[in-house]
């Protein structure tokens, strides 16, 4: 995985843990993902961050991120959050999975 790829997760998995964690959920990472992506003008990745939440606020937690996602500031040094997107998954009796897809641009 590129570095600026790590950082950029890490940054967006410790905000979408703030959110949910005082919920008394438990945030677990599946998968981790990064394409690099390119316009005329600007250099960045497609970041796909495939995770559950766990535990009983879980139904809560996802709408609450959902519902706040396309607002969310995020501060990753070096980086511009262009797009967050909350793509929900499959729900069993433990909790909920879910995809968080979104473009990082290089500043």
């Amino acid at each position: 995985m590129r570095p600026h790829a790590d950082r950029v997760q890490a940054a967006i998995l410790r905000a979408v843990a703030g959110m949910v964690t005082p919920l008394g959920v438990r945030l677990l990472i599946e998968e981790l993902r990064c394409r690099d992506w390119a316009s005329l003008t600007l250099t960045g990745g497609r970041h796909e961050l495939d995770i559950r939440f766990d535990g009983p606020g879980a139904a809560a937690a996802l709408a609450h991120v959902v519902a706040v996602a396309p607002d969310l500031d995020i501060s990753i040094p070096g980086h511009i959050l262009a797009e967050l997107v909350v793509e929900p998954g499959t729900a069993d009796d433990d909790g909920v999975a879910l995809t968080i897809n979104a473009l990082v641009i290089r500043d």
